[in-house]
């Protein structure tokens, strides 16, 4: 009876600590991020303007925003094709119980953190009626994606599955006419 309390115990300190870490982590990420992006900006304000590496999205974007053209031109057509992220939203299976989730919790806390901390998930969010988690992922790719959820502890154990959804710039509002 003690050693099961205790195991119990050991667990559930396991589990507040990863998810203490994993809080920790992420507001230090959060809080680091403007001040690195400000020093840099006052370093160096033609940086930006300068850069040589655009990726294909960016490229994109920039065509939709200089758009001089009427509606369903060529860029409104790419922008409704454009992947900008993919949404992830993920739901327990039946193999995850009480007993078989706080096990593999603290390695998918910090394997989520590393993820995120890579530049891969955007944000994340945990469904209110805790059926899962959710997703915001900086990958243009689904089968990305899905490779990278599949990688993480819970996916290993097929405890949790996810519903991938490709989105984009809101391509409708090139439809709107400028204002007079």
């Amino acid at each position: 009876m003690t050693i099961s309390i205790n195991r119990r115990a050991l667990i559930a300190r396991w589990y507040r600590e990863a998810v203490r870490f994993a809080v920790l982590a992420t507001a230090a990420a959060l809080l680091t991020q403007p001040t690195a992006q400000a020093a840099s900006r006052s370093v160096d304000p033609l940086a930006e303007i300068a850069r040589q590496h655009v990726n294909r999205t960016e490229k994109d974007l920039m065509k939709m925003s200089e758009n001089k053209t009427q509606p369903g031109s060529a860029e409104m057509a790419a922008a409704k094709t454009l992947t900008t992220k993919v949404l992830a939203i993920g739901t327990w299976t039946a193999k995850a119980t009480p007993k078989t989730i706080p096990p593999i919790m603290p390695s998918e806390a910090y394997d989520t953190m590393r993820l995120m901390l890579a530049g891969k998930i955007d944000q994340w969010f945990a469904k209110i009626d805790g059926s899962g988690a959710v997703f915001l992922m900086n990958v243009t790719d689904p089968a990305e994606a899905h490779t990278l959820l599949e990688k993480l502890p819970l996916g290993q154990a097929d405890m949790m599955t996810f519903q991938l959804i490709p989105v984009g710039p809101l391509w409708p509002l090139g439809l709107l006419e400028p204002a007079k």
